[in-house]
């Protein structure tokens, strides 16, 4: 929550017109958050954030914004059935001296375009700032399956008018997901509990399915950023692989194209999901290009295969004929590093266990911190990889020397304000220095997500020109 403040307050400081007074004051307060946030104080971090955010949009600190700003929103579940309960908590994050209340209502309102209209769950809830502010159990209605938000709407007792510039601090909003799931979900658990136990990839899928929802449902997994999740369509799935499993039948045979599987890390024990493409040119008589693509900091192992609709990779890999697996970096900001870094390679492991690949066509791309850790776990292990391909990423030049026998292709935007250009120009500098065969493509107008637009299909290209050198 901490960094997720600090980036907006960022976002909104940079994109303003702030007076020198504004700007001493933010600033002033920016130092007192970080100073908070070293001492672990975290929600006078959120504090001070929340000051700062109001100084840079001109509006007035008072005791009513600042307990606004102090209350937390959450829900005891994220899936909820129609007609079905959901309890809300309101509570203060940092202690406020506020001598009054605040009125609450709550509503439900559709989150895109689901056409519901937004319905009054509950109104006119008094809070009070010295206490834990609000737990209510509620009943959601019949209404169409989909996505929704849970709004909880501030406003003073004395009806006088929330400020503009803050109004988005007086309404909490939630995303919840509506459908009726508990049976389906319960019966896949009973399912795996008796299932007998076997070490294969479609088993951890079907195991993984479950936690997946699980934690959804706990809130542990950004609902926004699986608004299209199928979760009927992929319990279905999860069903479907244990039918396999039971009747004797290898369920990974014959399947291709876009598929999501899981395997136990033999770092922890925990099941860790990645996302695999099998092009309809597989044929397990020839031994097939593996592309193994990184995503970065705040993704997980979908973006590759979900994200960049201008220009998605599979019908690439569909073209050229290459299987493409994208594991899941750990935490959003692992760097690959750790357990996340064995995970690349067991999962590796997995896709050369249950398919025919080339092992002197075994490709490496990332983007931003995928890219970071394309160049240096090809600098870790030099003898694996035909060719790399980093986007928007840096390194150390350093290493570049033991990679030269490697060819790249890289990718980076010229008006990157994530990682400087200059990150991959060091790198590209350094690794022609030591005699390798780089592509280099500055994209001068292009930012850090945009380098990556329209270069998937030269890059997937280039490495099916490659094989690996022999040293």
């Amino acid at each position: 929550m901490v960094r997720s403040a600090a980036v907006t307050f960022r976002a909104q400081r940079d994109s303003a017109r702030l007076s020198q007074a504004q700007r001493r004051e933010a600033e002033r307060l920016e130092l007192e958050a970080q100073q908070e946030t070293r001492a672990g104080r975290w929600g006078e971090a959120l504090r001070r954030y929340a000051h700062a955010i109001a100084a840079v949009r001109g509006a007035p600190w008072t005791p009513a914004v600042e307990f606004a700003a102090s209350l937390d929103a959450r829900v005891d579940h994220v899936l909820l059935a129609p007609g079905g309960p959901v309890t809300l908590s309101l509570a203060s994050l940092f202690p406020v001296a506020y001598n009054n209340d605040l009125i609450a209502s709550v509503f439900l309102a559709p989150a895109g375009e689901n056409g519901a209209p937004e319905q009054a769950l509950a109104q006119g809830a008094r809070l009070e700032s010295l206490t834990v502010a609000l737990t209510t159990r509620l009943t959601i209605p019949q209404t169409l399956p989909g996505n929704y938000l849970l709004v909880v709407r501030l406003a003073l007792p004395d009806n006088s008018n929330v400020p503009d510039a803050m109004r988005d601090t007086f309404e909490k909003r939630l995303p919840v997901h509506i459908e009726s799931l508990s049976a389906e979900v319960e019966g896949l658990r009973v399912r795996l509990s008796q299932a007998l136990p076997q070490d294969t990839a479609a088993l951890a899928a079907a195991q993984y399915t479950l936690q997946f929802v699980q934690r959804v449902d706990r809130g542990e997994e950004g609902l926004r950023r699986y608004a299209a999740y199928p979760f009927h369509q992929e319990l279905a799935r999860a069903n479907a692989i244990l039918d396999d499993l039971e009747a004797g039948r290898d369920p990974l045979a014959g399947h291709r194209g876009d598929l999501h599987r899981a395997y136990r890390s033999s770092v922890d024990g925990t099941l860790q999901p990645y996302r695999l493409f099998i092009p309809d040119s597989y044929d397990k008589a020839r031994p097939a290009s593996l592309l193994v693509a990184l995503h970065g900091a705040g993704g997980d192992e979908n973006d590759f295969f979900d994200g960049y609709a201008q220009a998605p990779l599979k019908p690439e890999a569909q073209r050229v004929g290459f299987v493409v697996v994208c594991p899941k970096g750990r935490e959003p900001n692992s760097g690959y590093r750790g357990a996340a870094e064995r995970d690349v390679f067991d999962v590796m492991a997995e896709v050369q266990r249950d398919y025919r690949i080339d092992p002197a066509r075994i490709f490496l791309m990332g983007h931003s911190m995928g890219a970071f850790a394309a160049w240096r776990l090809a600098i870790a292990h030099p003898d694996i990889f035909a060719a790399l391909g980093p986007i928007s990423g840096g390194g150390d030049p350093a290493g570049m020397v033991k990679i030269r026998h490697i060819p790249q292709y890289v990718v980076h935007g010229g008006k990157d304000d994530t990682v400087p250009v200059t990150q991959s120009r060091a790198m590209v500098e350094a690794g022609r220095k030591a005699g390798a065969t780089i592509v280099y493509i500055e994209a001068p107008d292009a930012g850090h997500y945009e380098a990556a637009l329209g270069q998937f299909g030269p890059m997937l290209d280039f490495f099916a020109r490659q094989v690996k050198a022999s040293r």
